[in-house]
């Protein structure tokens, strides 16, 4: 049942995958930042961090054995690394941009979600396309040295 259902999860188109993959990080990424904000007082932008360093563990792995095979090795991984990095600064760019100047008037919690939405939505497709173009000039140079050998 669950080659089956892995089957078909990998006959869907590599967007979709992403989006499901992302979806996942972002329950880990969204409890991390509410509890680090909520229940420790953490600032929103610190916790949000931490909350998207997390969730870059988890997303690279899933990603690396789902949607781009390429992400594997050093050079893979130092893709995902400088993507991440780049959408981290957007994402913390973002969350803050969103808490003081959109929804400062929401109250707290509403500002917090609305905020992070902010921060998860901007980059997911930014990242996805930026790492669908990298892997294949990766894939592509790959390919040549193959053929070189």
């Amino acid at each position: 049942m669950l080659k089956k259902l892995h089957d078909l999860f990998m006959r869907t188109p590599k967007l979709f995958r992403y989006l499901v993959n992302s979806c996942v990080v972002t329950v880990l990424d969204i409890l991390i930042v509410w509890v680090l904000v909520r229940l420790f007082g953490i600032n929103i932008v610190a916790a949000n961090t931490v909350g998207v360093i997390a969730g870059f563990l988890l997303d690279y792995f899933l990603s690396a054995f789902y949607v781009f095979k390429s992400a594997s090795g050093r050079n893979g991984f130092a893709i995902y690394l400088v993507t991440f990095l780049f959408g981290l600064v957007l994402a913390d760019v973002l969350i803050y941009w969103s808490s003081v100047y959109i929804f400062s008037m929401c109250n707290a919690d509403i500002n917090l979600l609305l905020s992070k939405g902010v921060s998860i939505v901007g980059p997911f497709f930014i990242l996805y396309n930026l790492r669908k173009v990298l892997y294949a000039i990766k894939e592509k140079r790959d390919k040549t040295r193959e053929d070189c050998l």
